[in-house]
C-alpha cells in the first residue's frame, strides 16, 4: 500500500516486522557488523559470517576467531565474576578498528559523553522538575488570586531560580547531544519535541516579568511536551541524518520553524487558563482577577505575535532550502500546501 493508504494497523504490522527482524539479526549476529575489512577499498565492514575467508592479511587470524572467543571469554566471565578476559578482547577490537578506520570510528571522548549522555538521563530528570514547580507554582498562584493576603513572592522566587537551573541543564543537554551526533538536535520527532519545549521555556521566561503566571503555566507545557517525548511510540536513539538533511538549512530552517511551535505553544496554554480565570471570576473578585486577564491577554498576544512572524520567516527560508535541494521553491505537496 501507499503510506497514504495504510490503517494505523498497517503501520503496526510493519513495526512488528521490523522489530521482529532486528531481534532475528540480533541472534544470527547479522546486526554485529564491527569488523572492518582494511583491504576492502569501499570501507566495507563485516559480522562475523561476513569476514570468513575475505582478509589476507596478519590480521586475518584476529578477525576471523575473534566474536566467537569473545563469546566464550563471557560465559567463563559470567561463572567466575572476573570479567578482565572480555574487557581486553574488546579493547583489542577497539584498537583494531581505530587502526583501520580512524575517521570513521567516533573519538574515545565522543563515546564517554556519549555514555555519560545515558546514563544521566537528563531529558527525563528535568521534565520532573519542571512538572513539580509548575504544577505547585500555578496551585499557590491560583489561591493567592481569591486569598490576596496569601503572599507567595518568595515560592515565585524559587521557582525562578529552580526552572532557570532546568533550562541551564536542557540547553546542556540539547549541546551535548549536537556535540555527539555531529548535527542540530531538531532532526527528527523526538528531537524537535525537546527543542520545542526548550523554546517553550525561553519564551515563558522572557514574558514572566510581565506576569508571574507565565512562569508556571510554561512550565508545565515543558513538562508535557517532554514526556510526550518519551513515550513508547517516540525513538530517542541518536542515529546518521538522512542525506537531504545534510545542509546548514537544518540549523537554520528548522530551528526557527521548531522555535515558534514553542511560543505559539505558551500562548495556548495561556488562553487556556486565561479562559479558565473568566469562568471563576464573581463580583467580589472581579477587580483584581480581571487585571491578571487583561494582563495574561497582553502575553497571549505578544507570544502569538512571535511565534506567528518565527514561523513566517521560517516558510519562506523553507522554500529557499527546497531551491537548493531539489531545485524549486514549492511543489504543492501536502506539507507544503498546509505551509
Amino acid at each position: 500500500k501507499k503510506p497514504a493508504e495504510r490503517s494505523k494497523f498497517d503501520n503496526e504490522i510493519i513495526r512488528l516486522d521490523e522489530r521482529v527482524n532486528i531481534s532475528y539479526m540480533v541472534f544470527t549476529g547479522d546486526l554485529f557488523r564491527i569488523l572492518p575489512d582494511p583491504e576492502d577499498q569501499s570501507r566495507t565492514w563485516y559480522d562475523h559470517s561476513g569476514i570468513q575467508g575475505r582478509v589476507h592479511t596478519g590480521d586475518s587470524v584476529f578477525l576471523n576467531h575473534v566474536v566467537p572467543l569473545y563469546v566464550q571469554e563471557v560465559q567463563a566471565s559470567m561463572q567466575s565474576g572476573d570479567w578482565s578476559g572480555p574487557d581486553k578482547l574488546v579493547d583489542a577490537l577497539t584498537t583494531y578498528q581505530r587502526n583501520i578506520a580512524s575517521d570513521i570510528v567516533p573519538s574515545e571522548g565522543k563515546v564517554k559523553m556519549e555514555i555519560f549522555f545515558n546514563r544521566t538521563s537528563v531529558f527525563p530528570r528535568i521534565a520532573a522538575i519542571y512538572g513539580i514547580v509548575g504544577f505547585v507554582l500555578l496551585i499557590l498562584q491560583f489561591v493567592g488570586l481569591f486569598y490576596t493576603r496569601l503572599k507567595i513572592n518568595t515560592p515565585e522566587k524559587i521557582a525562578l531560580w529552580l526552572i532557570l537551573l532546568a533550562f541551564v541543564l536542557h540547553t546542556a543537554g540539547l549541546a551535548l547531544r549536537w556535540y555527539i551526533s555531529g548535527h542540530a538536535p531538531w532532526s527528527n520527532g523526538y528531537e524537535a519535541l525537546t527543542y520545542i519545549a526548550w523554546a517553550t521555556v525561553l519564551a515563558g521566561l522572557i514574558f514572566s516579568s510581565r506576569a508571574s503566571i507565565t512562569l508556571s503555566t510554561t512550565a508545565i507545557l515543558a513538562y508535557l511536551i517532554l514526556e510526550t517525548a518519551h513515550m513508547s511510540w517516540m525513538d530517542p536513539q541518536i542515529t546518521n541524518l538522512v542525506p537531504v538533511l545534510k545542509s546548514y538549512w537544518l540549523v537554520i530552517h528548522v530551528a526557527t520553524i521548531t522555535a515558534s511551535y514553542g511560543f505559539l505553544a505558551l500562548g495556548a496554554i495561556l488562553a487556556a487558563v486565561n479562559l479558565f480565570l473568566m469562568i471563576l471570576v464573581s463580583k467580589k473578585s472581579f477587580t483584581y482577577i480581571d487585571l491578571t486577564i487583561k494582563e495574561i491577554s497582553n502575553i497571549i498576544e505578544m507570544t502569538l505575535i512571535v511565534g506567528l512572524y518565527m514561523l513566517t520567516v521560517g516558510t519562506f527560508l523553507g522554500g529557499v532550502w527546497a531551491n537548493e535541494s531539489w531545485g524549486r521553491y514549492w511543489g504543492w505537496d501536502p506539507k507544503e500546501t498546509w505551509a
